[in-house]
């Protein structure tokens, strides 16, 4: 049985009214995917010692996180239920069976070639240097370094 604590692809969380404003002082619910009435906790830290309140308040800008998600191999299909209100308890939105996520990105590895960058009709280019004359320039040299 092991617990881990998984930080969402979004580590800050922007709740939208309604309206299509942001949903200042919205409320965030988290309960057990198996029993809607069950607290199910999230964190403020990796190693899942901090917790944040449920409901978990939102700043006036929409804004709040990070969050980190508890998921207990033991019981894998204990997952999250979250519902959103906005500050005078309307439902925004809610969601079940919400889970992090198990992986992160990508497994193959970039061979890095160094390749020299060019903008391709570059006389419609606004930043050129006072000194060079752009007419009949075919390549224009962007980032030398």
């Amino acid at each position: 049985m092991a617990i881990t604590y998984s930080l969402a692809p979004e580590p800050f969380w922007y709740i939208v009214n309604n309206e299509g404003t942001a949903a200042g002082g919205a409320k965030m619910y988290t309960r057990s995917s198996l029993n809607f009435e069950q607290d199910k906790i999230v964190y403020q830290d990796a190693g899942g010692t901090i917790p944040w309140t449920n409901p978990i308040i939102f700043d006036l800008n929409g804004v709040q996180g990070p969050f980190y998600w508890e998921f207990n191999t033991a019981l894998p299909d204990n997952l999250y239920y979250i519902f959103v209100t906005d500050a005078d308890d309307n439902l925004i939105w809610d969601i079940n069976d919400f889970s992090p996520g198990t992986g992160g990105g990508g497994g193959n590895i970039t061979t890095y070639v160094p390749i020299q960058n060019y903008i391709t009709n570059n006389v419609f280019i606004d930043h050129i240097d006072d000194t060079v004359n752009p007419i009949g320039q075919t390549d224009l040299v962007i980032a030398p370094s």
